[in-house]
């Protein structure tokens, strides 16, 4: 009896604990809304800067959603900041992968990149991945291909269970096992590509242009390349405030973790 009553009693209390905490969370999500309608408006008037401002600040409060990412990234690319317009553009499609209207956006800007440059440069152009696997899958999320591999995986055991209960081989039951087999590859690649699992480190774009790759991570290293505003690669390495960049097709060096922003939404600060 005596137990019964006590889980009763912390029964009603995580109950009420939860109720406590329901218009925390309403009121939370209530303020997130509005400052989302408020950066929305900014931008509509063309006021870029409190717009940007207003979207960095959800995504500083943990707010990891495609359309926040798509918003920052017009507004940028409107403001003339193309790198962080890239950025933000790569996090949606990380987010949301078969939006098209992002996909194209992030050419946009790829392309108003490479123009402005060139304006003054002569010829210039952006340093992107150049990975077949990413561009494969980059229309798959991991829930897809995760729901792929389960059904695959269901498929190919189930065939082979049949085959060994019934001690048949038909054309149908090599054609499951094969087809299933294929599935199977294939969804464990793409989760592997989108987890990072075969990447050498977590992406990243260069946001400042003409950034020093440095041989160790200090700002009196010697230079060993350059990174422009828009290059893609990879963060190797991390010590206090520098991060070890490899730019895809280019140089490897020491710079400046303001100078860079990794692409994937769980470390979303710049």
């Amino acid at each position: 009896m005596m137990r019964i009553l006590c889980l009763a009693l912390v029964t009603l209390l995580a109950a009420g604990f939860v109720s406590a905490q329901q218009p925390k969370f309403r009121g939370r999500a209530s303020k997130l809304a509005d400052i989302f309608a408020d950066a929305n408006v900014a931008t509509s008037r063309g006021d870029h800067a409190t717009a940007i401002s207003r979207y960095q600040e959800l995504i500083a409060a943990g707010v990891h959603d495609p359309d926040v990412y798509f918003n920052l990234g017009t507004s940028l690319a409107q403001s003339g900041d193309y790198p962080r317009a890239i950025l933000n553009y790569e996090r949606a499609i990380t987010v949301r992968p078969s939006d098209r209207r992002t996909a194209d956006n992030l050419r946009a800007a790829e392309k108003a990149l490479e123009e402005t440059r060139a304006e003054t440069e002569g010829e210039a152009s952006i340093q992107r991945s150049s990975s077949i696997s990413d561009a494969l899958y980059q229309r798959f999320t991991e829930d897809g291909l995760a729901y792929t591999l389960l059904v695959a995986n269901f498929l190919f055991f189930a065939a082979l269970t049949w085959a060994w209960a019934r001690r048949r081989r038909g054309r149908g039951l090599y054609a499951l096992l094969i087809s299933s087999a294929v599935l199977l590859l294939f969804s464990a690649l793409g989760l592997a590509v989108k987890t990072g699992l075969l990447r050498e480190g977590p992406r990243a774009v260069v946001l400042e242009d003409r950034v020093a790759l440095r041989e160790g991570p200090d700002p009196r290293a010697r230079v060993r390349g350059e990174a422009r505003g828009g290059d893609r690669g990879v963060l190797v390495e991390r010590d206090r405030d520098f991060v070890k960049l490899r730019v895809i097709g280019g140089p490897e060096g020491w710079a400046p973790s303001t100078a860079v922003g990794r692409i994937d939404p769980d470390d979303a600060t710049h």
